[in-house]
């Protein structure tokens, strides 16, 4: 149970890496020929919208769950925890718009229509702001574990920082180019985040420097 407990925060990491590996590639593909109302009206009627967004709404309360479990038990050095305490802070809200995300099926019909579709829109006014605050945060979390890591470790650093670019550009990228072809901006940013969340889990956190024993003392030094 103790060493349930102590690595749970990774344990939470790799499941949801696993997780997202599996329930990203599901996403439907967008068409940059359509309009936006139409591309979310054909995505959301897809028979993969609702499994896949479902996996990675579990993804990311893992991942959430992963970050705020580390920041609590104070498994990385004290200077990372400001930064893993924002990370954690900025996936829990992305929690709410993959939430979102996933409803937004709701209003297939509504969409593919003309009608109103509040909740469709919703999930993208907060892809708006959430998308760029979780990729900046994911890219300062690697940038912050770098200066924690040593040696091998350090390439993984390279998958967070290129997850959390693709993620923070990806939906404001959609609204400023709607003729590009966008989905494996996407499609990037989920499999890299997929990759990072899974090989920090498995790696973990560095261990954390011991005071060395002080030498024993001669008993004829002390007389």
């Amino acid at each position: 149970m103790n060493t349930i407990r102590t690595h749970l925060w990774r344990i939470c990491l790799v499941a949801s890496g696993v997780i997202l590996a599996v329930g990203g590639p599901m996403h439907p593909d967008s068409d940059a020929k359509d309009s936006l109302r139409e591309e979310l009206a054909t995505m959301t009627a897809d028979e993969r919208w609702v499994p896949g967004h479902s996996l990675i709404v579990v993804s990311t309360i893992l991942l959430a769950t992963g970050l705020w479990i580390a920041w609590r038990d104070r498994v990385w050095p004290e200077r990372v925890r400001r930064t893993l305490g924002f990370a954690a802070a900025a996936v829990s809200l992305y929690v709410v718009e993959t939430v979102a995300h996933l409803a937004a099926a709701r209003d297939s019909h509504a969409l593919a229509h003309g009608d109103a579709a509040p909740v469709a829109f919703t999930h993208i006014g907060l892809s708006v702001f959430l998308y760029p605050l979780t990729g900046i945060a994911i890219v300062a979390l690697a940038l912050s574990f770098a200066r924690a890591q040593r040696g091998w470790r350090k390439p993984i650093v390279g998958l967070g920082v290129l997850s959390g670019t693709l993620h923070a550009v990806s939906v404001p990228a959609t609204l400023i180019l709607p003729d590009v072809e966008l989905t494996p901006v996407f499609a990037g940013a989920a499999l890299t985040l997929a990759i990072w969340s899974l090989a920090t889990g498995l790696v973990g956190a560095p261990k954390r420097a011991t005071a060395p024993e002080p030498a024993p003392v001669a008993v004829g030094s002390l007389v």
